[in-house]
């Protein structure tokens, strides 16, 4: 009897114990990222339910729109620079940025900003001023933080 036929047997089996293994490993390490990706899925759901904001006030005034918005929420708007801003004039929205190019926001200051400087903490008002082209004669504004929860009102015109 030849030995050809076992190890060509053996060889099979252990090529087949290596292809078994690649593939639970290459399964494994997918579930791990889907588990993960799920994980921090549910973790900014659960912040954006969270998350809530009011306007408060609206003023034009100094050639600059004004608004107070309001942390109503129970999670804080950590990063200010993320919120987006969007003035409708003439029926037409207006994407405002933060400070960039001639139509841009800027924020005034946070009351009463005592707990975690610089973020909007539940309970303190972001006052925020938007300075915006001639051309532009802003109706109706919408605050959106970095999470998407938004809040809009129209704008009290100055005296």
């Amino acid at each position: 009897m030849s030995a050809g036929p076992l190890v060509a047997s053996g060889v099979g089996i252990l090529l087949l114990v290596v292809t078994a293994y690649v593939l639970i490993g290459g399964t494994l390490a997918t579930t791990e990222v889907v588990v993960e990706a799920q994980s921090n899925l549910a973790t900014y759901q659960e912040a954006k339910m969270r998350t809530a904001i009011e306007i408060q006030n609206t003023t034009i005034a100094d050639g600059a729109l004004y608004i107070e918005v309001m942390n109503t929420g129970s999670e804080p708007v950590v990063e200010i620079s993320s919120i987006d801003v969007y003035v409708q004039s003439g029926g037409v929205p207006v994407y405002i940025p933060y400070q960039a190019g001639a139509n841009h926001w800027d924020r005034v200051s946070i009351t009463p900003d005592e707990v975690h400087p610089g973020e909007l903490d539940p309970g303190e008002t972001l006052n925020l001023s938007v300075t915006y082209e001639e051309d532009i004669d802003p109706t109706w504004v919408q605050v959106v933080t970095g999470n998407g929860v938004s809040s809009s009102a129209y704008i009290n015109p100055g005296v």
